[in-house]
Parts: C-alpha cells; sequence; structure tokens
C-alpha cells in the first residue's frame, strides 16, 4: 500500500501520526511524508528573523533526517511559514503532488484546526479530491483511477464537530520510536515550541534530560488520545491492554471503504 501523510508543516505528521507511520513502514507499506510549508517562520532567534531561509534549511533538514528514520520519502511544496492559501496555482501543485506518487490513502489534519495553515492545508486536499479522478483537470500529469481513501488525525477541537475515531491503532509497541522522531526536529521540540509556550527555561541542557522532557509531552498525548476513544475501543478491541494511540477519522471526501478493508487499511 501507498501512504500519503500532509502535513503544513515539516513536524506535523510525527506529532499527530508518527506512531502509525512507523507501523505502516514495518508492514512494508511505502510512506510518503510531506509538508507544504518550508516551516521558516516558526523560530525566535534573531538571525532567523533576517535570514529565514536558514531556518527553512534547518528544518528541512529535520524533516528528512525523521522520514530517513522509516524509510519514507519527503517532499515540500515549500510554500513560507504561515503563508498557506487556497488558490488555483497551490490547489494545482496538490493535484500534481498526489497524482504523481498515487496513494491508497491520505493523512491528514481536519480542516477544523486551530492553525490556518493547516486548515487550508486539509482544504486543499479536500478541493481536489474529486478532480484528482478528471482526466482534464491538470492533464500534463496522468489522474487517478481509483479515489484514495482520505483520513484525518485525532485532535481535540469541538467548536464546529468533534472528531471522530473511526480507527484506533495501539501505538505502546512503537511509542520510543515516535519519540526518535520528534527527537530530530530539535528547532522546534527544545526551542520555538517550549518558547512558544513560554517555557523554555524548563528544557534541558542534555541528551537524555531533553529525550525525557520530550517523551512526557509524546506519552502524554498518546495518552489522551487513548481515553478520549474508550467507548470506540470497547467496540473495537473489548478491554484495552495499551497505554497509548492514535485515532483517525474516514472524511466523506475520499473513496469510502466498506468495514472490510477499513480493518486493513490501518496497521492494528
Amino acid at each position: 500500500m501507498k501512504v500519503m501523510i500532509i502535513g503544513a508543516h515539516p513536524d506535523d505528521w510525527e506529532f499527530s501520526c508518527g506512531g502509525t507511520a512507523i507501523k505502516f513502514a514495518k508492514r512494508g507499506d511505502e510512506v510518503v511524508a510531506v509538508s507544504v510549508t518550508n516551516g521558516n517562520k516558526g523560530h525566535f532567534y534573531e538571525e532567523y528573523k533576517s535570514y529565514p531561509s536558514k531556518l527553512a534549511a534547518r528544518r528541512m533538514e529535520e524533516a528528512r533526517r525523521a522520514a530517513e528514520m522509516i524509510g519514507a520519502t519527503f517532499e515540500t511544496l515549500d510554500v513560507d511559514d504561515g503563508e498557506v492559501y487556497v488558490t488555483k496555482e497551490l490547489t494545482e501543485k496538490m493535484a500534481r503532488l498526489i497524482r504523481k506518487h498515487r496513494p491508497d490513502l491520505i493523512i491528514t489534519n481536519r480542516p477544523v484546526d486551530y492553525h490556518r495553515d493547516h486548515r487550508y492545508t486539509a482544504q486543499l486536499i479536500l478541493d481536489v479530491a474529486y478532480m484528482l479522478t478528471v482526466p482534464l483537470f491538470c492533464p500534463d500529469t496522468p489522474h487517478l483511477e481509483r479515489m484514495p481513501v482520505i483520513a484525518y488525525w485525532w485532535d481535540r477541537f469541538e467548536e464546529i464537530k468533534p472528531f471522530r475515531a473511526d480507527v484506533v491503532v495501539p501505538i505502546d509497541d512503537v511509542i520510543e520510536g515516535k519519540i526518535d522522531l520528534l527527537m530530530a526536529h530539535e528547532s522546534q521540540v527544545f526551542e520555538w515550541l517550549p518558547y512558544n509556550a513560554g517555557e523554555l527555561e524548563s528544557v534541558p541542557s542534555d541528551e537524555a534530560g531533553r529525550r525525557e522532557f520530550l517523551a512526557r509531552r509524546i506519552k502524554g498525548r498518546a495518552e489522551a488520545v487513548r481515553k478520549s476513544c474508550e467507548e470506540r475501543i470497547k467496540e473495537l478491541f473489548g478491554e484495552a491492554d495499551f497505554l497509548y494511540a492514535e485515532a483517525f477519522q474516514i472524511s466523506q471526501y475520499g473513496r469510502q471503504p466498506d468495514p472490510e478493508e477499513l480493518k486493513g487499511l490501518f496497521p492494528v
């Protein structure tokens, strides 16, 4: 199977479905990780204010390094951070990229996410979904014969409609690997995100301390996913014998898998 995981920023997929991505790769699936932006604004160092290309280069290298850990291909549409809009040009770029890789499954965030870059990334995917199969749309790139399944990764947003857990993937056996993926994004997990949260002073300076600092966040999120999906977990597994999970909602905009296909679509 071929899986495209499309996020707005270089570290989005690692946070939201890194464990599942590891399981896809271990199963033998081909994984393509996409960042719509180059991440050139997510920092506070003075040098990056004057030279955002330096930050972009650093973040692209971090993203490539993380993808290589699981044998995934990394792609970017190279949009400047904070500047994702649904335009004709970017819509067509997204269509061509998806057609290039011809995925069976696309994973992204829901279009109700808090970040505009995230929302518009999802909207770009939804806008091209049907058009992927239309031969005269972007006719320079061969159209798809079959629509991919589109899935959203878990979130807490309830303002429009709460997340619905159609699929739950236990990740206890790959949680350390997920932490490894995020360790590659040091500009974010040890610099920008703690700074933005007002907790930069609490970041340890040594590697072991930093890993423990990051592990608390990653494991806390994965445990929150499991707790929020308890009713669905009972339907799928009976009693849950795992602590950590990632969860996914199947979008109505993509191909609709029947229950039997859905069971085999995700690595459980």
